[in-house]
Protein backbone atom coordinates (compact mmCIF):
# COMPACT_ATOMS: atom_id res chain seq x y z
CA UNK A 1 0.00 0.00 0.00
CA UNK A 2 3.13 2.54 1.13
CA UNK A 3 4.49 1.69 -2.45
CA UNK A 4 1.34 1.92 -4.27
CA UNK A 5 1.11 5.53 -2.79
CA UNK A 6 4.77 6.76 -3.04
CA UNK A 7 4.33 5.80 -7.25
CA UNK A 8 1.06 8.02 -7.02
CA UNK A 9 2.84 10.84 -5.77
CA UNK A 10 5.28 11.13 -7.42
CA UNK A 11 3.38 10.50 -10.80
CA UNK A 12 1.86 13.82 -9.63
CA UNK A 13 4.32 15.72 -8.81
CA UNK A 14 5.80 14.97 -11.81
CA UNK A 15 2.87 15.99 -13.67
CA UNK A 16 2.99 18.68 -11.47
CA UNK A 17 6.58 19.74 -12.47
CA UNK A 18 5.81 19.36 -16.89
CA UNK A 19 2.71 21.27 -16.35
CA UNK A 20 4.40 23.98 -15.19
CA UNK A 21 7.49 24.16 -17.52
CA UNK A 22 5.23 23.95 -20.52
CA UNK A 23 3.20 27.02 -19.55
CA UNK A 24 6.56 28.93 -17.87
CA UNK A 25 7.22 32.29 -20.26
CA UNK A 26 10.64 32.48 -22.44
CA UNK A 27 13.35 35.01 -21.24
CA UNK A 28 13.91 37.42 -23.76
CA UNK A 29 17.06 38.99 -24.67
CA UNK A 30 17.67 42.76 -25.71
CA UNK A 31 20.15 43.81 -28.39
CA UNK A 32 20.92 47.46 -28.93
CA UNK A 33 22.57 48.34 -32.39
CA UNK A 34 23.84 51.40 -32.93
CA UNK A 35 23.77 52.65 -36.86
CA UNK A 36 25.18 56.17 -36.70
CA UNK A 37 21.57 57.69 -37.56
CA UNK A 38 19.45 54.92 -36.01
CA UNK A 39 19.17 52.67 -32.78
CA UNK A 40 17.90 49.13 -33.47
CA UNK A 41 16.34 47.15 -31.02
CA UNK A 42 16.54 43.55 -31.25
CA UNK A 43 14.28 41.13 -29.29
CA UNK A 44 14.75 37.39 -30.05
CA UNK A 45 14.05 34.50 -27.58
CA UNK A 46 10.68 35.68 -26.35
CA UNK A 47 7.42 34.68 -26.04
CA UNK A 48 5.49 34.32 -29.89
CA UNK A 49 3.04 36.76 -30.46
CA UNK A 50 3.25 38.94 -27.06
CA UNK A 51 3.76 42.31 -26.33
CA UNK A 52 7.24 44.21 -25.91
CA UNK A 53 7.25 46.76 -22.97
CA UNK A 54 10.23 48.74 -22.81
CA UNK A 55 11.62 50.24 -19.71
CA UNK A 56 14.00 53.04 -18.99
CA UNK A 57 14.90 55.28 -16.14
CA UNK A 58 12.91 57.92 -15.26
CA UNK A 59 15.11 59.40 -12.75
CA UNK A 60 16.79 58.03 -9.21
CA UNK A 61 16.18 59.32 -5.61
CA UNK A 62 19.04 60.32 -4.73
CA UNK A 63 18.17 59.80 -0.80
CA UNK A 64 18.20 55.82 -1.63
CA UNK A 65 19.67 55.61 -4.89
CA UNK A 66 16.64 53.67 -6.38
CA UNK A 67 15.98 54.39 -10.18
CA UNK A 68 12.43 54.54 -11.14
CA UNK A 69 11.71 53.49 -14.63
CA UNK A 70 9.09 54.13 -17.02
CA UNK A 71 7.78 51.76 -19.93
CA UNK A 72 6.53 52.10 -23.71
CA UNK A 73 4.33 48.92 -25.42
CA UNK A 74 7.02 48.93 -28.71
CA UNK A 75 4.74 46.00 -30.47
CA UNK A 76 4.31 42.50 -30.84
CA UNK A 77 6.98 39.55 -31.41
CA UNK A 78 6.21 37.26 -34.42
CA UNK A 79 5.59 33.49 -34.32
CA UNK A 80 9.22 33.42 -33.78
CA UNK A 81 9.51 35.95 -30.44
CA UNK A 82 11.48 37.78 -32.20
CA UNK A 83 10.86 41.99 -32.51
CA UNK A 84 13.21 44.80 -33.95
CA UNK A 85 12.43 48.17 -34.82
CA UNK A 86 15.02 51.18 -35.74
CA UNK A 87 14.61 54.38 -33.37
CA UNK A 88 16.19 58.02 -33.30
CA UNK A 89 19.46 57.86 -30.90
CA UNK A 90 17.57 60.30 -28.54
CA UNK A 91 14.76 58.85 -28.67
CA UNK A 92 12.70 58.77 -25.18
CA UNK A 93 15.46 61.35 -24.20
CA UNK A 94 17.95 58.55 -23.27
CA UNK A 95 21.92 59.60 -23.25
CA UNK A 96 24.38 56.81 -23.96
CA UNK A 97 25.56 54.27 -21.01
CA UNK A 98 21.86 54.53 -19.36
CA UNK A 99 20.38 50.98 -18.51
CA UNK A 100 17.80 49.78 -19.98
CA UNK A 101 15.20 46.78 -20.60
CA UNK A 102 12.51 45.05 -21.88
CA UNK A 103 9.66 43.08 -20.53
CA UNK A 104 7.72 40.14 -22.38
CA UNK A 105 4.59 37.99 -20.55
CA UNK A 106 5.83 39.44 -17.23
CA UNK A 107 9.72 37.89 -17.90
CA UNK A 108 12.10 40.77 -17.78
CA UNK A 109 15.35 40.69 -20.23
CA UNK A 110 18.92 41.38 -19.62
CA UNK A 111 19.65 45.14 -19.01
CA UNK A 112 21.51 46.91 -21.70
CA UNK A 113 23.58 49.94 -21.78
CA UNK A 114 21.53 52.28 -24.30
CA UNK A 115 23.98 53.60 -27.20
CA UNK A 116 26.27 56.68 -27.13
CA UNK A 117 24.82 59.64 -29.26
CA UNK A 118 26.27 59.88 -32.50
CA UNK A 119 29.37 61.77 -32.95
CA UNK A 120 29.48 64.63 -35.97
CA UNK A 121 32.05 65.31 -38.33
CA UNK A 122 33.74 67.73 -36.15
CA UNK A 123 33.94 65.53 -33.45
CA UNK A 124 31.30 66.80 -30.82
CA UNK A 125 28.94 64.76 -29.51
CA UNK A 126 25.34 64.13 -30.96
CA UNK A 127 23.45 65.49 -27.97
CA UNK A 128 21.47 67.84 -30.27
CA UNK A 129 17.71 67.98 -29.12
CA UNK A 130 15.49 69.04 -31.64
CA UNK A 131 11.47 69.43 -31.13
CA UNK A 132 10.63 66.65 -33.85
CA UNK A 133 12.60 63.58 -34.49
CA UNK A 134 9.90 61.20 -36.35
CA UNK A 135 7.56 63.19 -38.92
CA UNK A 136 5.06 61.84 -41.39
CA UNK A 137 4.10 64.35 -43.81
CA UNK A 138 1.98 64.26 -46.96
CA UNK A 139 3.52 65.08 -50.21
CA UNK A 140 3.83 69.18 -51.14
CA UNK A 141 3.25 70.12 -47.01
CA UNK A 142 5.72 70.79 -45.05
CA UNK A 143 6.71 71.19 -41.35
CA UNK A 144 9.45 73.19 -39.16
CA UNK A 145 11.80 71.78 -36.45
CA UNK A 146 13.49 73.93 -34.00
CA UNK A 147 16.51 73.07 -31.76
CA UNK A 148 15.55 72.92 -27.97
CA UNK A 149 18.93 73.64 -26.52
CA UNK A 150 20.81 75.78 -28.58
CA UNK A 151 20.88 78.72 -30.48
CA UNK A 152 23.65 77.79 -32.89
CA UNK A 153 23.59 77.66 -36.24
CA UNK A 154 21.78 74.24 -37.92
CA UNK A 155 23.29 72.56 -40.64
CA UNK A 156 22.02 69.34 -42.61
CA UNK A 157 25.04 67.00 -42.40
CA UNK A 158 23.04 64.47 -44.45
CA UNK A 159 19.74 63.68 -46.43
CA UNK A 160 19.57 59.96 -47.54
CA UNK A 161 16.68 60.39 -49.65
CA UNK A 162 16.00 64.03 -51.18
CA UNK A 163 13.51 62.99 -53.83
CA UNK A 164 11.45 62.43 -50.75
CA UNK A 165 11.50 65.25 -48.78
CA UNK A 166 13.63 68.50 -49.23
CA UNK A 167 15.44 70.50 -46.06
CA UNK A 168 16.23 73.80 -45.58
CA UNK A 169 17.88 75.80 -42.73
CA UNK A 170 15.51 78.83 -42.29
CA UNK A 171 16.66 82.47 -42.70
CA UNK A 172 17.55 82.66 -38.82
CA UNK A 173 20.18 79.98 -39.16
CA UNK A 174 17.99 78.10 -36.18
CA UNK A 175 15.41 76.51 -37.34
CA UNK A 176 14.62 74.08 -40.15
CA UNK A 177 11.56 73.25 -42.66
CA UNK A 178 11.27 69.97 -44.19
CA UNK A 179 8.86 69.55 -47.33
CA UNK A 180 7.13 66.39 -48.35
CA UNK A 181 7.87 65.38 -52.00
CA UNK A 182 7.01 62.29 -53.15
CA UNK A 183 5.84 58.97 -51.01
CA UNK A 184 8.91 57.43 -49.11
CA UNK A 185 11.26 57.48 -46.40
CA UNK A 186 14.66 59.27 -45.83
CA UNK A 187 16.89 60.33 -42.71
CA UNK A 188 18.19 63.66 -42.43
CA UNK A 189 21.43 64.54 -40.00
CA UNK A 190 20.71 68.08 -38.48
CA UNK A 191 23.69 69.30 -36.45
CA UNK A 192 25.36 72.53 -34.50
CA UNK A 193 28.46 74.04 -34.08
CA UNK A 194 29.09 72.94 -30.39
CA UNK A 195 25.97 70.88 -30.05
CA UNK A 196 26.49 67.34 -32.40
CA UNK A 197 24.30 66.51 -34.66
CA UNK A 198 20.26 64.42 -34.39
CA UNK A 199 18.75 62.40 -37.09
CA UNK A 200 15.12 63.40 -38.41
CA UNK A 201 13.32 60.17 -39.69
CA UNK A 202 10.91 61.44 -42.06
CA UNK A 203 7.85 59.29 -44.04
CA UNK A 204 6.26 60.91 -46.85
CA UNK A 205 3.21 59.81 -48.07
CA UNK A 206 0.73 60.31 -51.23
CA UNK A 207 -2.14 62.56 -51.08
CA UNK A 208 -5.05 61.60 -50.17
CA UNK A 209 -7.79 63.92 -50.92
CA UNK A 210 -8.07 65.78 -54.35
CA UNK A 211 -9.54 68.91 -55.41
CA UNK A 212 -12.94 68.97 -56.63
CA UNK A 213 -15.56 71.50 -58.03
CA UNK A 214 -19.44 72.64 -57.14
CA UNK A 215 -19.41 71.45 -61.39
CA UNK A 216 -18.96 68.96 -63.27
CA UNK A 217 -18.13 70.40 -66.15
CA UNK A 218 -18.34 74.72 -66.34
CA UNK A 219 -19.76 76.84 -69.30
CA UNK A 220 -18.38 80.57 -70.30
CA UNK A 221 -20.54 82.32 -72.40
CA UNK A 222 -18.90 84.91 -74.79
CA UNK A 223 -19.49 88.58 -73.83
CA UNK A 224 -20.87 87.52 -69.93
CA UNK A 225 -19.47 88.14 -66.79
CA UNK A 226 -17.02 85.81 -64.94
CA UNK A 227 -18.70 82.45 -64.44
CA UNK A 228 -18.19 81.05 -60.55
CA UNK A 229 -17.24 78.03 -59.64
CA UNK A 230 -16.27 76.69 -55.98
CA UNK A 231 -13.45 74.83 -55.22
CA UNK A 232 -13.49 72.06 -52.73
CA UNK A 233 -9.94 71.62 -51.15
CA UNK A 234 -8.23 73.51 -48.39
CA UNK A 235 -8.62 76.48 -48.97
CA UNK A 236 -5.36 78.61 -48.41
CA UNK A 237 -3.07 79.14 -51.37
CA UNK A 238 -4.25 77.31 -54.70
CA UNK A 239 -1.97 76.91 -57.89
CA UNK A 240 -3.63 77.41 -61.48
CA UNK A 241 -3.26 76.80 -64.88
CA UNK A 242 -5.17 76.23 -68.04
CA UNK A 243 -4.59 74.84 -71.53
CA UNK A 244 -5.11 77.61 -73.58
CA UNK A 245 -4.80 81.13 -71.39
CA UNK A 246 -5.12 83.47 -74.72
CA UNK A 247 -9.08 82.08 -74.39
CA UNK A 248 -10.29 81.40 -70.98
CA UNK A 249 -9.05 83.82 -67.86
CA UNK A 250 -9.33 82.02 -64.90
CA UNK A 251 -8.84 83.07 -61.73
CA UNK A 252 -8.84 82.11 -57.88
CA UNK A 253 -10.37 84.04 -55.13
CA UNK A 254 -10.55 82.49 -52.04
CA UNK A 255 -12.25 78.99 -52.51
CA UNK A 256 -13.96 80.29 -55.93
CA UNK A 257 -12.50 80.28 -59.14
CA UNK A 258 -13.41 83.35 -61.98
CA UNK A 259 -13.85 82.03 -64.91
CA UNK A 260 -14.19 84.58 -68.30
CA UNK A 261 -13.95 84.29 -72.19
CA UNK A 262 -11.32 86.67 -73.25
CA UNK A 263 -10.72 86.45 -77.01
CA UNK A 264 -13.99 85.26 -79.27
CA UNK A 265 -12.39 81.70 -79.23
CA UNK A 266 -14.60 78.52 -78.47
CA UNK A 267 -14.12 75.34 -77.66
CA UNK A 268 -12.79 72.92 -74.75
CA UNK A 269 -10.30 74.39 -72.17
CA UNK A 270 -9.12 72.03 -69.49
CA UNK A 271 -8.10 74.32 -66.20
CA UNK A 272 -5.60 72.59 -63.62
CA UNK A 273 -5.77 73.53 -59.80
CA UNK A 274 -3.89 72.32 -57.37
CA UNK A 275 -2.73 72.94 -53.34
CA UNK A 276 0.03 71.39 -50.98
CA UNK A 277 -0.57 68.05 -49.49
CA UNK A 278 -3.90 67.43 -52.03
CA UNK A 279 -4.19 65.89 -55.30
CA UNK A 280 -5.03 68.25 -58.47
CA UNK A 281 -8.39 68.54 -59.72
CA UNK A 282 -9.13 69.31 -63.43
CA UNK A 283 -12.18 71.42 -64.49
CA UNK A 284 -13.31 71.01 -68.10
CA UNK A 285 -14.46 74.20 -69.65
CA UNK A 286 -16.49 74.91 -72.23
CA UNK A 287 -16.15 78.54 -74.07
CA UNK A 288 -19.42 79.23 -76.03
CA UNK A 289 -20.45 81.64 -78.44
CA UNK A 290 -22.06 84.92 -77.30
CA UNK A 291 -25.63 84.62 -76.81
CA UNK A 292 -25.44 80.67 -76.42
CA UNK A 293 -27.65 79.45 -73.51
CA UNK A 294 -25.69 77.04 -70.66
CA UNK A 295 -27.01 73.24 -70.52
CA UNK A 296 -28.61 72.64 -67.29
CA UNK A 297 -26.36 70.10 -64.70
CA UNK A 298 -26.36 69.26 -61.46
CA UNK A 299 -24.25 70.56 -59.22
CA UNK A 300 -21.66 68.45 -56.95
CA UNK A 301 -22.02 68.67 -53.26
CA UNK A 302 -19.02 69.26 -51.33
CA UNK A 303 -17.21 66.18 -49.87
CA UNK A 304 -17.32 66.12 -46.01
CA UNK A 305 -13.81 66.66 -45.08
CA UNK A 306 -13.55 69.23 -47.86
CA UNK A 307 -13.64 71.99 -45.00
CA UNK A 308 -10.27 72.34 -43.55
CA UNK A 309 -11.02 75.70 -41.82
CA UNK A 310 -12.35 73.68 -39.19
CA UNK A 311 -10.71 72.99 -36.21
CA UNK A 312 -10.10 69.58 -35.90
CA UNK A 313 -11.74 67.85 -32.68
CA UNK A 314 -11.76 64.42 -31.11
CA UNK A 315 -14.99 62.84 -31.18
CA UNK A 316 -14.62 59.51 -28.35
CA UNK A 317 -11.82 58.96 -26.20
CA UNK A 318 -12.24 56.16 -23.89
CA UNK A 319 -9.76 53.62 -21.49
CA UNK A 320 -9.83 50.60 -20.35
CA UNK A 321 -7.35 48.45 -18.09
CA UNK A 322 -6.48 44.79 -18.20
CA UNK A 323 -6.56 45.31 -13.93
CA UNK A 324 -3.47 43.47 -12.80
CA UNK A 325 -3.63 42.92 -8.65
CA UNK A 326 -7.34 43.59 -9.58
CA UNK A 327 -7.13 47.53 -9.59
CA UNK A 328 -7.44 49.62 -12.42
CA UNK A 329 -4.85 51.90 -12.00
CA UNK A 330 -2.34 49.78 -10.30
CA UNK A 331 1.56 49.49 -11.01
CA UNK A 332 2.01 47.12 -13.93
CA UNK A 333 -1.76 47.81 -14.80
CA UNK A 334 -1.80 48.90 -18.78
CA UNK A 335 -4.37 51.03 -19.41
CA UNK A 336 -5.53 50.64 -23.08
CA UNK A 337 -6.72 53.96 -24.70
CA UNK A 338 -8.47 54.68 -27.49
CA UNK A 339 -9.94 58.33 -29.53
CA UNK A 340 -11.36 59.15 -32.65
CA UNK A 341 -11.08 62.38 -34.43
CA UNK A 342 -13.02 63.91 -36.84
CA UNK A 343 -10.64 64.98 -39.95
CA UNK A 344 -7.48 63.32 -41.06
CA UNK A 345 -4.60 64.57 -39.50
CA UNK A 346 -0.71 64.84 -38.73
CA UNK A 347 2.04 65.09 -36.17
CA UNK A 348 -0.32 63.34 -33.74
CA UNK A 349 0.97 62.73 -30.05
CA UNK A 350 -0.06 61.36 -27.16
CA UNK A 351 1.42 62.00 -23.51
CA UNK A 352 0.32 59.68 -20.38
CA UNK A 353 1.84 61.57 -17.32
CA UNK A 354 3.74 63.39 -19.71
CA UNK A 355 5.28 60.77 -21.38
CA UNK A 356 4.98 60.30 -24.62
CA UNK A 357 3.37 57.21 -26.07
CA UNK A 358 3.15 55.86 -29.83
CA UNK A 359 -0.16 55.91 -31.20
CA UNK A 360 -1.69 53.74 -33.90
CA UNK A 361 -4.63 54.38 -36.15
CA UNK A 362 -6.77 50.76 -36.93
CA UNK A 363 -8.84 49.89 -39.66
CA UNK A 364 -12.09 51.21 -37.69
CA UNK A 365 -10.58 54.42 -38.07
CA UNK A 366 -9.90 55.10 -33.95
CA UNK A 367 -6.63 55.64 -32.53
CA UNK A 368 -4.95 53.63 -29.81
CA UNK A 369 -2.37 53.92 -27.66
CA UNK A 370 -0.87 52.02 -24.37
CA UNK A 371 0.60 52.83 -21.01
CA UNK A 372 1.82 50.99 -18.24
CA UNK A 373 1.73 52.04 -15.26
CA UNK A 374 4.96 52.42 -12.85
CA UNK A 375 3.36 53.04 -9.83
CA UNK A 376 4.82 56.34 -9.07
CA UNK A 377 1.99 58.46 -10.59
CA UNK A 378 -0.33 60.32 -8.75
CA UNK A 379 -3.85 60.26 -9.51
CA UNK A 380 -5.78 62.25 -11.30
CA UNK A 381 -3.09 61.04 -14.27
CA UNK A 382 -2.93 63.59 -17.06
CA UNK A 383 -3.31 63.05 -20.82
CA UNK A 384 -2.56 65.58 -23.80
CA UNK A 385 -3.52 64.67 -27.32
CA UNK A 386 -2.30 67.55 -29.65
CA UNK A 387 -2.36 67.11 -33.80
CA UNK A 388 -2.86 69.30 -37.29
CA UNK A 389 -5.01 69.00 -39.93
CA UNK A 390 -4.24 69.11 -43.50
CA UNK A 391 -5.32 72.75 -43.39
CA UNK A 392 -2.40 73.12 -40.72
CA UNK A 393 -4.49 74.32 -37.97
CA UNK A 394 -4.02 72.71 -34.86
CA UNK A 395 -5.56 71.25 -31.41
CA UNK A 396 -4.92 69.98 -28.13
CA UNK A 397 -6.88 68.27 -25.71
CA UNK A 398 -6.43 67.27 -22.09
CA UNK A 399 -8.13 64.48 -20.11
CA UNK A 400 -7.65 63.17 -16.96
CA UNK A 401 -7.89 60.01 -15.88
CA UNK A 402 -8.60 59.33 -11.58
CA UNK A 403 -11.27 56.42 -11.66
CA UNK A 404 -12.72 53.80 -13.90
CA UNK A 405 -13.55 56.40 -16.16
CA UNK A 406 -11.97 59.80 -17.95
CA UNK A 407 -12.82 63.15 -17.76
CA UNK A 408 -12.75 65.58 -20.26
CA UNK A 409 -10.53 68.59 -18.52
CA UNK A 410 -9.88 71.58 -21.12
CA UNK A 411 -9.55 71.50 -24.76
CA UNK A 412 -7.45 74.30 -26.36
CA UNK A 413 -7.58 74.90 -30.08
CA UNK A 414 -5.77 77.32 -32.40
CA UNK A 415 -4.51 78.21 -35.90
CA UNK A 416 -1.29 76.55 -37.02
CA UNK A 417 0.16 76.79 -32.34
CA UNK A 418 -0.76 75.41 -29.23
CA UNK A 419 0.91 74.64 -25.98
CA UNK A 420 2.89 71.63 -27.38
CA UNK A 421 4.35 74.23 -29.83
CA UNK A 422 5.36 76.60 -27.55
CA UNK A 423 9.25 76.52 -26.82
CA UNK A 424 10.21 78.00 -23.11
CA UNK A 425 12.49 80.49 -23.49
CA UNK A 426 12.27 82.87 -20.51
CA UNK A 427 12.49 83.37 -17.14
CA UNK A 428 8.69 83.33 -15.47
CA UNK A 429 7.77 83.76 -12.04
CA UNK A 430 5.04 85.03 -9.95
CA UNK A 431 3.88 88.82 -11.20
CA UNK A 432 6.61 88.55 -14.42
CA UNK A 433 3.54 90.40 -15.92
CA UNK A 434 0.91 92.76 -15.63
CA UNK A 435 -2.29 90.88 -14.43
CA UNK A 436 -3.84 92.34 -17.12
CA UNK A 437 -2.12 90.75 -19.98
CA UNK A 438 -2.14 87.08 -20.85
CA UNK A 439 1.33 86.02 -21.66
CA UNK A 440 1.31 83.41 -24.53
CA UNK A 441 4.78 81.46 -22.12
CA UNK A 442 2.31 81.30 -19.04
CA UNK A 443 -0.72 80.32 -20.88
CA UNK A 444 1.70 77.28 -22.46
CA UNK A 445 2.99 76.95 -18.64
CA UNK A 446 -0.01 76.64 -17.33
CA UNK A 447 -1.80 74.12 -19.84
CA UNK A 448 1.05 72.18 -19.10
CA UNK A 449 1.26 71.98 -15.46
CA UNK A 450 -2.71 71.26 -15.84
CA UNK A 451 -2.00 68.20 -18.09
CA UNK A 452 0.73 67.25 -15.33
CA UNK A 453 -2.07 67.17 -12.74
CA UNK A 454 -0.14 69.96 -10.61
CA UNK A 455 -2.65 72.76 -11.29
CA UNK A 456 -6.35 73.25 -10.98
CA UNK A 457 -6.66 76.74 -11.72
CA UNK A 458 -7.73 78.67 -14.63
CA UNK A 459 -5.82 79.36 -18.01
CA UNK A 460 -5.21 83.41 -17.78
CA UNK A 461 -2.03 83.49 -18.82
CA UNK A 462 -1.68 85.24 -15.52
CA UNK A 463 1.37 84.42 -13.15
CA UNK A 464 -0.17 84.48 -9.85
CA UNK A 465 0.01 82.45 -6.43
CA UNK A 466 -1.53 79.73 -7.70
CA UNK A 467 0.44 79.19 -10.78
CA UNK A 468 3.80 79.23 -8.66
CA UNK A 469 2.09 76.66 -6.64
CA UNK A 470 1.76 74.77 -9.42
CA UNK A 471 5.44 75.20 -10.35
CA UNK A 472 6.61 74.41 -7.51
CA UNK A 473 4.93 71.31 -7.45
CA UNK A 474 5.69 70.35 -10.42
CA UNK A 475 9.27 70.66 -9.91
CA UNK A 476 9.02 68.44 -6.32
CA UNK A 477 8.09 65.85 -8.35
CA UNK A 478 10.28 65.68 -11.19
CA UNK A 479 13.44 65.76 -8.56
CA UNK A 480 13.57 69.41 -9.04
CA UNK A 481 14.46 72.10 -6.18
CA UNK A 482 10.77 73.56 -5.61
CA UNK A 483 11.65 77.23 -5.90
CA UNK A 484 8.26 78.17 -7.56
CA UNK A 485 10.45 79.93 -10.66
CA UNK A 486 10.64 79.00 -14.19
CA UNK A 487 14.33 78.50 -14.90
CA UNK A 488 16.77 77.17 -17.11
CA UNK A 489 16.35 73.59 -15.66
CA UNK A 490 12.91 73.82 -15.41
CA UNK A 491 12.75 74.91 -18.73
CA UNK A 492 14.74 72.10 -20.14
CA UNK A 493 12.02 69.36 -18.80
CA UNK A 494 9.44 71.62 -20.03
CA UNK A 495 10.55 71.51 -23.28
CA UNK A 496 11.99 68.10 -23.55
CA UNK A 497 7.99 67.42 -23.17
CA UNK A 498 8.09 66.10 -19.48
Amino acid sequence: MFKKLFFFSAVLLCSFSLANTSFAASTPTLTLTNNASTVSILVTGADPNATVNFYFPNYTDASTNNTSYVSIGLGQTNANGVYSVSVAPNSYGLNGGVDVYVSVDGVQSQEVAWPATVTSSNGSSGNLSLSQTNITLTSGLDTTIIPLNTSNTLTVQSNSNPSVALADIQSNNNSLLITGMNAGTTNISVCAATNGCASVAVSVTAPTQTITFSVPQAYVVMGQSPQSVNIYGPGGTYSISNTNTSALSAVVNGNTLELQGISGETGQVSVLVCAPGWNCGTLPVTILAAGSSVPYQVSTPAPASSDLSQTPQITSFSVSSNNVYNSFFGQSSTLNISFGINQTVKNLQVKVAGTIVPATQSTDGKYYAQYQLTGNESLPIPVAISFTNLGNISNQFYFSMGGSAPAQSSSQSSAGASSAAVVFSKYLYEGVTPMSVSNPQIVALQQRLTADGVYSGPITGYFGPLTKAGVEAYQKKHGLSPVGVVGPQTRALLNRGI
